[in-house]
């Protein structure tokens, strides 16, 4: 059985505003246009400093999502600090580990699969600090990374809920404390209900693709 939160006393037509702060719930799966992530519109020409961004950061759980929006890609060619954490399945032998530049400037970290979110937690702190002191040194956007932790779905086939809970409440914190904002990706179609609202209730804002297909419409959030 499938499940979506609760729409009470919000109006479904309400955009999603590309430069808002708020952490994000999509129900959808990762888009490579970034037609799914709120804050890809920071990156759409290039002027991440100028909109007070710092950087753009993504997990990927799933190999297509290695990729990241076109937008990011166009903004790292520009100068912009944009990263990806590879926590695929079987991303690395062992426990090894590395990093690699990838092309226009794309920074890819190699973690362990999804089930050792312990290891991915790392690089993706890791991967947040090394961005942070980038900005400073280089005086880029001061306004915090804007992170996309992939997909959600991809990520509860090989942990519990209750562990994916605690990652993601890790990640949103993390970043909210360098001034930024996370965004993720879950497919109510693939989950319960009860799954779907515990992993709502760390963010602010849950949205979907709007009908008209050129953007993200509000299903419900904490925000004013």
């Amino acid at each position: 059985m499938s499940g979506t939160p609760s729409r009470a006393g919000h109006d479904p037509t309400h955009p999603v505003e590309g430069s808002s702060d708020a952490d994000t719930l999509v129900l959808a799966a990762p888009s490579a246009i970034g037609g799914h992530c709120p804050c890809s519109r920071e990156a759409h020409d290039g002027t991440a400093a100028a909109t007070g961004t710092s950087g753009f950061l993504r997990v990927a759980f799933t190999r297509g999502g290695l990729s990241p929006p076109e937008e990011w890609v166009r903004a790292a060619g520009d100068g912009a600090d944009v990263r990806v954490v590879d926590s695929t399945p079987c991303s690395v032998g062992g426990d090894e580990s590395g990093e690699r530049e990838g092309e226009k400037g794309v920074v890819t970290v190699t973690a362990s699969g999804p089930a050792n979110l312990t290891d991915v937690g790392v690089r993706v702190t890791d991967a947040l600090d090394d961005m942070d002191v980038t900005a400073g040194d280089t005086g880029g956007g001061s306004g915090g990374p804007v992170c996309c932790l992939g997909s959600l779905t991809a990520l509860l086939q090989y942990v519990d809920a209750r562990e994916a809970y605690r990652f993601v409440n890790a990640v949103t914190a993390r970043v909210a404390s360098l001034g930024g904002s996370t965004h993720a990706h879950i497919e109510p179609a693939a989950h319960d209900r009860r799954t779907i609202d515990t992993m709502a209730s760390l963010f602010d804002i849950v949205a979907e693709p709007s009908s008209a297909g050129d953007g993200l419409d509000v299903v419900r959030s904490r925000r004013r």
